[in-house]
């Protein structure tokens, strides 16, 4: 599984990274990829703090925001984020190897 670290002003620092509940809590909040390009700051925001909720589910999201503020390269930080949430949004639709069958 793939994680990040990002530290606070305070030296605190913060594990990220998504699981296959958190993918799902992030797109129930209105995370998108497609629409990244459309609304970018929301987007991004969301992304961000769903990577905060499978390590640091109480954080505040003024804190999250504070931290993803402070920053350097956030280009590269959100390529980083986006590869983790594909890593594991792509377990959820991956093939198995159980049988199913129908009844009708």
């Amino acid at each position: 599984m793939k994680q990040l670290t990002v530290s606070d002003e305070y030296g605190n620092k913060y594990r990220l990274e998504f699981t296959k509940n958190t993918v799902i809590m992030t797109e129930k909040a209105g995370f998108s990829l497609e629409k990244l390009s459309e609304a970018p700051v929301f987007q991004t925001m969301l992304l961000v703090q769903g990577a905060f909720v499978a390590n640091h589910r109480n954080i505040k999201p003024e804190t999250v925001d504070k931290i993803y503020a402070s920053l350097k390269n956030k280009e590269g930080f959100l390529k980083k984020l986006i590869d983790m949430y594909n890593e594991q949004g792509d377990k959820l639709v991956e093939e198995g190897n159980a049988d199913w069958e129908a009844n009708w």
